[in-house]
């Protein structure tokens, strides 16, 4: 996964404050979609932190907490070397999908930006 591409993408911290909620909720939206894009390039479903990660970053995104979103976002994209206990992450048979992620956040997409 190129994650200095995926990251390159977004938007400087001063851009991304100034924007109005739904561009943030668009910006997060597009930045999650650009990493589950990058695993299917791979060819491959993501393991146990890729997925736990990004299904917070969501969740997240469901309540207008964008900022955070993009942070789970960024430590989905952890390398594995770089990870405590990178044995604990592979991936077991409960591990979200690929599909069910881009559900969740096909759902999320589909919400209304929260006016604050």
């Amino acid at each position: 996964m190129d994650r200095d591409a995926i990251k390159g993408a977004l938007p400087s911290n001063e851009e991304f404050r100034a924007a109005a909620e739904y561009r943030k909720k668009e910006i997060v939206e597009g930045f999650i979609g650009a990493i589950l894009d990058a695993l299917v390039q791979e060819g491959r479903e993501p393991d146990r932190w890729e997925a736990e990660h990004i299904a917070s970053a969501i969740g997240f995104d469901l309540v207008g907490w964008y900022h955070a979103a993009i942070t789970k976002s960024d430590l989905s994209m952890t390398p594995s070397d770089e990870r405590a206990k990178p044995e604990t992450w592979i991936r077991a048979d409960d591990t979200a999908t690929i599909f069910a992620l881009r559900e969740g956040l096909d759902y999320a997409a589909g919400k209304p930006a929260r006016n604050f």
